[in-house]
């Protein structure tokens, strides 16, 4: 009895384990291992917040959830499946490294429907790889060379000479395949669901609702689950998603009209209508920061022309870019039409058909000329279309000019301001309101030889040393723009801004330290990025001085509302004039705000009490409890709450016909 029991185990352990070893699970075991490697690696260049245990837990959940599906399929059919969808995945993951490097955020679905663009930024794309990120794609071939075993093996040449094997009834498919792809499934689904499911229920309660920073999503989340909520929440707003109550609309319409008293208190204060019909000239200037301003390398100014007509200026040093994924155009619809940007995506994109109120329209009404000017191509951005919907009256593109001096993306800043200058001369119109868009100083600041005005010493060959160059010939351009407004006899009746659009995307602080000649702070690496520069040069220098408020890119056009005496009432926007006393505070995209008296860091996971809470009320900033910077977080979420609910749905026009 033993022997025979004996001999039955023998042959059943070897009879489990071939039955097991065809299990057609390895393949994906192989995959998932690869994925959470590079997924573990990508999160170290991240360094938005470790690999704590449920992120571990929901990466493998969604490792699980992308792959369990090839288990349905045949050998052969499965074995390239996993190489394929092996290769996508890697593309996807590099991508997202090299899309946060340059932006600090991650792709989404609006992104990719930009992709078309992609193109365009090849320099920069080039310029924002490293010789590591090879490792992204080590395990590609491998994947293939595999696959192409499996189709060697079992070929149907080699199939007709083998064994001829017994057909395998249905409840063999059960045991092979329906069983094994079942439990991948749960276990992914397990994975995922509980971990997020713990962390809404704790710290991140409320994340999913609204549009929140993607940095905390991606701290709950993973990144391949990111990628699924995104995709999800981009289904959910265009195809699934229900209309908003009238509740929602009421809050937002109430919103606005509570800012409106703040908008209208510059009808009482000094300077409103001063400047009523005079021009006006908005310089955007690409990637110009404010730390270049006033400072020197190699015993040479670096804005020599700047500092002059700042002198002659009202200069906001505490001016902030509040752009997100849209970048140029995200100023652009900041300064034109007062509303934040979108989280994700740009509503030059994905909104350009809807009603808002932007400076050209605006001005147009009072009987001013309106043209844009940008030396590029006109699609990109859906310029095109966003611009006709905003009522500008030319919109000038690279087939406007002419390329006679090629720098980087297109033509030369020195070149494109004297034809601009040329075209609003011979449109012969007055008053003009002008938006003026440059190119020169684009990522990844390359300059031709010639055009390289400085020594920057040791950032000799680095990024900073090139932007530092970029900078100069930017600050040679406008002295030269000056100089010819003055020549056309438009100076005098000018009013002329500038600003910078975003910052450079240069986050290599050892970088900055070395360009400082001291150690950089916490706080400095986040105004470091967000301060742009912003002057407003009045005709006969008048009024010329620095004023220390906290002001932002959407207060731009309130601000040349309140120079040229143009009332607010019935006219929507988030931005107050910088000229104003109307309180109010600088809100980023992340939700983080500035009001002059404190600056908030949000944390990672989006928890107001982790985030860093700043006094700026001594001489030196100093790090304080995050509950004086609580009121100001929630204010800012809900600005940004307000702001998206009205892009996406196209308010404007509802709130005007229930006036």
């Amino acid at each position: 009895m033993l022997m025979r029991l004996r001999s039955a185990t023998g042959e059943s352990l070897p009879r489990i384990y071939k039955t097991l070893s065809s299990w057609p699970i390895w393949g994906i075991a192989l995959l998932v291992f690869s994925l959470l490697y590079k997924l573990n690696e990508l999160d170290h260049h991240f360094n938005v917040g470790g690999m704590n245990y449920w992120k571990w837990a929901v990466n493998l959940g969604a490792a699980l959830l992308v792959s369990f599906w090839t288990l349905f399929l045949g050998r052969r059919a499965r074995a390239l499946s996993l190489a394929i969808l092996n290769l996508a995945l890697s593309v996807l993951l590099f991508a997202d490294l090299i899309y946060f490097r340059y932006f600090k955020d991650f792709i989404s679905v609006p992104v990719l429907l930009q992709a078309g663009q992609v193109g365009e930024l090849q320099e920069s794309i080039w310029s924002l790889m490293k010789p590591g990120d090879w490792i992204f794609f080590a395990d590609v071939p491998i994947a293939f060379a595999l696959a192409g075993w499996m189709l060697w093996r079992h070929s149907p040449k080699r199939q007709a000479s083998a064994v001829v094997q017994p057909a395998r009834s249905r409840l063999s498919f059960l045991w092979r395949k329906l069983l094994p792809a079942a439990l991948v499934f749960a276990a992914g689904w397990a994975l995922v669901y509980y971990p997020v499911q713990e962390q809404k229920n704790g710290w991140a309660r409320g994340l999913f609702v609204g549009n929140w920073w993607n940095v905390p999503i991606y701290n709950v989340t993973g990144l391949l689950g990111f990628h699924g909520y995104d995709t999800y929440r981009y289904a959910k707003e265009h195809w699934l998603g229900a209309s908003l109550s009238k509740e929602q609309i009421q809050e937002a319409s109430d919103w606005f009209k509570q800012r409106d008293a703040l908008r209208k208190q510059m009808e009482t204060e000094p300077l409103f209508g001063q400047y009523k019909g005079k021009n006006v000239l908005v310089v955007q200037a690409e990637a110009f920061q404010t730390f270049v301003i006033g400072q020197s390398i190699g015993g040479e100014e670096i804005t020599p022309n700047l500092n002059k007509l700042i002198g002659q200026s009202i200069y906001f040093p505490n001016f902030y870019h509040q752009t997100a994924q849209g970048r140029t155009s995200d100023a652009d619809f900041l300064t034109s039409c007062s509303m934040h940007p979108l989280p994700t995506g740009s509503a030059f994109i994905r909104f350009a058909a809807n009603e808002f109120d932007c400076a050209p329209s605006i001005l147009k009404s009072q009987g001013y000329d309106t043209t844009v000017h940008h030396a590029y191509d006109g699609s990109f951005w859906n310029r095109n279309n966003m611009y006709h919907n905003m009522d500008y009256d030319q919109f000038y593109n690279i087939k406007d000019y002419n390329i006679d001096e090629p720098i980087g993306w297109s033509l030369g800043d020195v070149s494109f301001f004297r034809q601009t200058v040329a075209q609003l001369k011979e449109r012969n119109s007055s008053p003009f309101y002008a938006l003026t868009i440059t190119l020169s100083s684009h990522h990844p600041f390359k300059l031709p030889y010639a055009n390289q005005e400085l020594n920057v010493g040791e950032l000799q060959g680095t990024i900073l040393g090139d932007y530092v160059q970029a900078a100069r010939y930017v600050d040679s351009a406008v002295g030269d723009l000056v100089q010819n407004l003055k020549e056309e006899g438009l100076w005098d009746n000018t009013i002329l801004m500038f600003y910078g659009d975003h910052d450079n995307s240069v986050y290599d602080w050892k970088l900055y330290e070395t360009f400082f000649g001291r150690p950089v702070s916490e706080l400095d690496k986040d105004r470091i990025v967000r301060q742009v520069p912003f002057f407003i040069h009045l005709p006969n220098d008048e009024h010329a001085g620095v004023n220390e408020k906290a002001v932002g890119q959407i207060d731009t056009t309130p601000t040349i509302m309140h120079l040229l005496g143009i009332s607010p009432e019935d006219r929507y926007g988030m931005g107050i004039s910088m000229l104003s006393q109307a309180p109010k505070s600088v809100v980023f995209r992340n939700g983080g705000f500035t009001d002059g008296q404190v600056y908030y860091v949000p944390s990672a996971d989006g928890l107001v009490e982790n985030g860093s809470c700043y006094s700026l009320a001594g001489e030196e900033p100093a790090l304080t409890d995050a509950t004086a910077c609580a009121a100001g977080a929630q204010s800012a979420k809900m600005d940004l709450s307000v702001s998206d609910r009205v892009i996406e749905n196209d308010l404007f026009p509802v709130f005007r016909k229930e006036e």
